[in-house]
C-alpha cells in the first residue's frame, strides 16, 4: 500500500511550522525513513523562501512539489494560515515522476505544455500512465493551447487535475516550489502510474438563468460582443443596473452571476468569472471563451453550492469503486486532494467551514485529506470515464481520491 503521512501546522513562523508539520507527517507514516515524494501546501502568510529552506534541511534530497495559496485544506479544517505536507512512499508497482516548466510568459503556451508533458513522460516507458496533477502559480492567458501541448504528449483523453493559485492582479505573490527551487510564472506536474486507481468528482452548483445567448466576437479571454451587442449589456439587461453600478459591484456580481459556456456533449456548463469591464463594454474573463459559443448567465445559492460539493465527493467515491485500472491487493490506502475555487469562499462566507465538513464527512474515515483554494481549476468535465478534453474552470470544487 502507499504509505501516507500527513502533517499540519498553523504556526506563523516558517521554520517552526516546517518542523511541526514534518514531524507530524513522519509520525503518521508506517516507515518514516522511506519517503519517495513530498507534497506541501502553505498559505501566503508564511514566508515561502524560509519554509522551503527549512523543508530542505529536514527532508534532504527528496523530490518535492509545493505551492502557496490564499487558504489550505487538511484534516484539521480550512486554514488561512498554515502548512500541510504529505510524505509518500510507494510500493512496488506504483510509479510517479515530477517535472516543471518555467518562464511561461516568454514561451508560446503550446510549447510550454509540450515541454511539461515531455518531461513528465521521461522514465514512464512501458508503464501504465493513470493521472496527471498540474499546478500553476499564475493564470495562463492562452489556456487551451497549453492544454493542447500537454495532451500532445500525455494523450488527448488523458485525465489531468490541478489549479492556479494567484489572483488576477497577482497581489498574493504566489510561487511554486520544485525540489529546492522557488519559481514564478511556472507550472509543476506529477505523473502517476502503475498499480493505483483514482476517483474524481467535479461540480459547481450554478444553474442557467434566462435564455441562451451567442458570443459573436471573442478573442481569447475577452468577450467583445454578445448577440451582436456590447458584451456587458447582458448584465445591464438581466440585473437592471446601469454601467457605473455594474463596474462598482462587479466582483460581487461576477461571483453570483458568472458566465456559463455550453459545451456540446457535456452535462455541466463551464463557468467563467468576469474580472473587468473594458472601456468598450467588453468583458475580461478569467479563462478563455470560444468565439461563437453559446452562453448563459448562471445563478447559485449557498444551498446549491454546498449540494454541489456533496455531489462531487459522492461522485469521486463512486468512480473509485469502479476504477478504470483494476488490480488486486490485500490492503490499500487513500489520499484525497481537494481543489476548491476561492470564489466559493466569497459566496459561502461563514458557511465555508460547512463545505470543508461536507468534504471531510463524505470521505471514508481512513482517507487522508489535503487541498487548497484556487483561482482557476484544471479538470475534465466528464468524470465517469475521464475521456475527452480537460478545461480550465472557475468556481468549481474538484475532489480527487488516489488509492494504492
Amino acid at each position: 500500500m502507499i504509505d501516507i503521512g500527513i502533517g499540519f501546522s498553523s504556526v506563523g513562523n516558517a521554520v517552526l511550522a516546517a518542523e511541526e508539520a514534518v514531524r507530524a507527517a513522519k509520525n503518521n507514516k508506517t516507515n518514516w525513513r522511506k519517503i519517495d515524494l513530498a507534497l506541501f501546501l502553505s498559505t501566503t502568510e508564511i514566508s515561502s523562501s524560509s519554509l522551503v529552506k527549512a523543508l530542505n534541511n529536514l527532508l534532504g534530497g527528496i523530490p518535492t512539489i509545493g505551492l502557496n495559496a490564499a487558504a489550505i485544506i487538511s484534516d484539521h479544517g480550512l486554514s488561512r494560515q498554515g502548512v500541510v505536507i504529505a510524505l509518500l512512499s510507494f510500493p512496488e508497482g506504483v510509479y510517479c515522476t515530477t517535472a516543471y516548466t518555467k518562464d511561461l510568459q516568454a514561451k508560446a503556451a503550446i510549447r510550454a505544455g509540450e515541454e511539461l508533458g515531455e518531461k513528465l513522460l521521461y522514465g514512464f516507458k512501458n508503464i501504465q500512465r493513470n493521472l496527471g496533477l498540474i499546478f500553476f502559480d499564475k493564470i495562463i492567458e492562452d489556456g487551451p493551447n497549453f492544454i493542447l501541448g500537454l495532451q500532445e504528449h500525455l494523450g488527448r483523453s488523458f485525465p489531468c487535475l490541478g489549479g492556479m493559485t494567484s489572483d488576477t492582479d497577482h497581489s498574493l505573490k504566489t510561487v511554486l516550489c520544485f525540489n529546492q527551487t522557488l519559481m514564478t510564472e511556472a507550472a509543476c506536474g506529477i505523473l502517476w502510474g502503475g498499480k493505483l486507481t483514482f476517483g474524481l468528482g467535479i461540480k459547481h452548483g450554478w444553474k442557467p438563468l434566462g435564455k441562451p445567448h451567442q458570443v459573436t466576437d471573442a478573442r481569447g479571454n475577452i468577450i467583445k460582443t454578445i448577440d451582436g451587442e456590447p458584451a456587458a449589456k447582458i448584465y445591464e439587461d438581466y440585473l437592471a443596473c446601469d454601467m457605473a453600478k455594474l463596474k462598482k459591484d462587479l466582483n460581487r456580481l461576477s461571483v453570483s452571476y458568472p458566465i456559463g459556456i455550453f459545451i456540446p456533449g457535456e452535462d455541466e456548463y463551464l463557468l467563467r468569472n468576469v474580472i473587468k469591464i473594458g472601456e468598450d463594454d467588453s468583458l475580461l474573463c478569467q479563462g478563455n471563451v470560444p468565439n461563437e459559443s453559446v452562453i448563459r448567465l448562471m445563478i447559485s445559492t449557498k444551498e446549491t453550492c454546498l449540494e454541489a460539493t456533496r455531489q462531487a465527493v459522492e461522485e469521486a467515491q463512486q468512480n473509485l469503486t469502479n476504477p478504470v485500472v483494476k488490480f488486486s491487493r490485500e490492503r490499500t490506502s487513500k489520499l484525497a486532494l481537494a481543489f476548491v475555487s476561492v470564489k466559493r469562499l466569497g459566496l459561502l462566507r461563514r458557511d465555508a467551514q460547512k463545505e470543508w465538513e461536507i468534504i471531510r464527512n463524505g470521505l471514508e474515515p481512513n482517507t487522508r485529506l489535503i487541498g487548497l483554494y484556487t483561482y482557476a481549476e484544471l479538470a475534465p468535465l466528464k468524470t465517469s470515464s475521464y475521456k475527452g478534453q480537460i478545461y480550465f474552470h472557475n468556481q468549481t470544487v474538484s475532489i480527487l481520491i488516489i488509492e494504492g
